[in-house]
């Protein structure tokens, strides 16, 4: 194998994620899946920065504005991946919106906690993840909410199988346009430099 000139391009990263769901890699499918709006919603809303309560933008490091990861996390969400997440064609909202998937893509990107979040509103939401469930959503058609919270119920197979399809038609419609180029990877061969 050449290992020259890799590249992790955002098309090779959608399809590693349908290759981990191939192999039963339940795990790095959901990882990969999560990140998938992150890159698309950094590059349709690259404007969405951060901004103290005073209205100034935040600046990083290099003193250029930081970007709001979560608003175009979630925008994007709503506004490109929301159709791919209804339980029916007729159905007006998706089964989990922009919020609850970026809490999802926290939770378990970075915790790992057993996906209990504990909002404002003192609503606690848990995930569960499931496989095998034959829906997108797992033994519940819609979540259960009850007095202590609410627990969206998920199939891991068939939430990476539709991110997906989000991914891949985002990616058709705004390549042209879009420079995907900017999110490759570029991979070196330490021992052939």
């Amino acid at each position: 194998m050449n290992r020259k000139n890799i590249n992790f391009t955002f098309m090779s990263r959608v399809e590693e994620v349908e290759l981990n769901i191939e192999d039963g890699r339940w795990q790095s499918a959901l990882a990969l899946a999560l990140t998938l709006p992150d890159i698309c919603g950094g590059i349709e809303f690259p404007d969405a920065v951060r901004r103290y309560r005073d209205g100034r933008v935040m600046m990083d490091l290099q003193k250029r504005p930081m970007r709001d990861v979560g608003a175009q996390y979630r925008q994007w969400y709503d506004q490109f991946a929301a159709p791919y997440f209804r339980l029916r064609e007729e159905d007006e909202k998706p089964y989990i919106c922009g919020q609850r998937c970026w809490q999802l893509r926290c939770e378990y990107l970075h915790q790992n906690k057993g996906f209990i979040n504990e909002e404002d509103d003192e609503t606690a939401v848990r995930f569960h993840l499931g496989v095998n469930c034959g829906t997108s959503v797992c033994q519940n058609m819609e979540g259960t909410s009850g007095e202590d919270g609410l627990d969206i119920r998920i199939d891991i197979e068939q939430f990476c199988l539709r991110m997906c399809k989000a991914a891949r038609a985002y990616y058709e419609a705004a390549s042209e346009e879009k420079d995907f180029s900017l999110y490759n990877t570029p991979v070196l061969d330490f021992i052939g430099l």
